[in-house]
């Protein structure tokens, strides 16, 4: 059985602060979304919204280098 892994509160807010210190120089991108954390069986989770309220895409406005910082960002959040 796999043991349900859930974000703290310091390890959500370190992600919202990590991610927008990645996109600062993106127009694209800065101020333009909102994340959402979200519990799943096994982890936590989140997604990314516009203004608009829909469901963002962020890899296709990120920058080559941004992805980048990104991944090493996704991959690591919880630890």
């Amino acid at each position: 059985m796999i043991a349900k892994t859930t974000a703290s509160a310091v390890q959500k807010e370190n992600f919202k602060t990590r991610f927008a210190e990645i996109i600062k120089n993106n127009a694209n991108l800065r101020d333009q979304y909102s994340i959402q954390f979200f519990e799943t069986a096994q982890k936590s989770n989140y997604g990314f919204t516009g203004r608009d309220g829909k469901s963002l895409n962020i890899l296709s406005s990120l920058t080559i280098e941004e992805t980048e910082m990104y991944k090493v960002l996704k991959s690591s959040w919880q630890n």
